[in-house]
């Protein structure tokens, strides 16, 4: 088979087989599944409408539903994690520091205005 053979074979429209094949595979996802899986991780619909058709093309690609499921698993556990308040808790106590500024004033005195004054005078 020649280079122009496989251009001419390229160039027609796929057989009705094929296409029903390919149709199939698109269509294993409703808009409504997908609708709902990307909200799960977008949040906002507006996000998942401008996203949806990007969305769509990549389920045409076997390995995207494995990648889809690896992100809804992370997913569900950053919202595991969230709702769990005790894992925010904070164990140890607040340590108040105070700065040098706040310490110089509690005194009364400003160093760097004493310096100031020494050097260049009122």
């Amino acid at each position: 088979m020649g280079i122009f053979d496989k251009l001419r074979k390229a160039k027609q429209p796929p057989k009705e087989e094929e296409q029903e094949n390919t149709e199939q595979e698109t269509s294993a996802i409703s808009e409504k599944e997908l609708n709902e899986k990307l909200k799960g991780f977008l949040y906002s619909d507006d996000l998942v409408a401008e996203y949806i058709h990007i969305f769509r093309k990549l389920y045409e690609i076997p390995e995207f539903k494995d990648v889809m499921e690896i992100i809804e698993a992370k997913e569900t556990e950053l919202n595991s994690i969230n709702d769990s308040q005790e894992y925010f808790k904070q164990e140890s106590e607040v340590e108040v520091k105070t700065s040098d500024n706040e310490a110089e004033e509690e005194d009364g005195e400003d160093y760097l205005m004493t310096i100031l004054n020494e050097r260049y005078g009122d």
